[in-house]
């Protein structure tokens, strides 16, 4: 097979479809993703996992969990929290739930109040604002980056609304809904 592209059928460029219905896969696949304004880069596609031990995941997707980290475990979580706010995604499990979520940011805080000794805690707190994109049990399989494969909507593929109309999974109503 020779060029980027896994269909031999000619392509209609209004449509993208090719006449043997296979997808066009372009030749550069790094260079169209450059051309499209609001999509990352392949080696910025992130999607960190924070799996926790101790809390719950309701079924709605809330949740609260927590975690005692060591020096090394803390740096891990902060650089995975950073890769997750580049790629807008992050997944969190507990022990009875897992959801994945689109993430922005907010804002950030920091306070520290020592005591007589000059020591005290210091506290960071991240705040990202987030919608919940899918929720699931911790032992069903993960879809998406997750499971290793992208998905789709159907409507998109379907329908003829405007590829920009499906970004950042604004697609998803109700991620409870299986």
């Amino acid at each position: 097979m020779s060029g980027g592209s896994e269909s031999d059928g000619e392509t209609d460029p209004a449509t993208g479809e090719t006449s043997d219905g296979l997808p066009d896969v372009p030749e550069d696949p790094e260079a169209a993703v450059e051309a499209d304004e609001h999509a990352l880069a392949l080696s910025d596609l992130q999607y960190p996992e924070f799996t926790f031990e101790e809390g719950s995941v309701d079924d709605d997707g809330g949740f609260d969990l927590a975690a005692d980290l060591d020096r090394g475990e803390m740096q891990e979580l902060l650089g995975d929290l950073a890769g997750g706010l580049v790629s807008h995604d992050v997944g969190v499990e507990g022990p009875d739930g897992r959801v994945t979520l689109g993430v922005a940011p907010e804002g950030a805080e920091m306070r520290f109040s020592p005591d007589e000794d000059h020591t005290g805690e210091f506290e960071v707190t991240v705040r990202l604002r987030a919608k919940a994109m899918t929720v699931a049990d911790p032992d069903d399989p993960k879809v998406g980056a997750r499971g290793g494969k992208g998905f789709v909507p159907v409507e998109m593929l379907t329908g003829d609304a405007d590829p920009a109309d499906f970004r950042c999974y604004n697609w998803i109503d109700d991620p409870t809904d299986e």
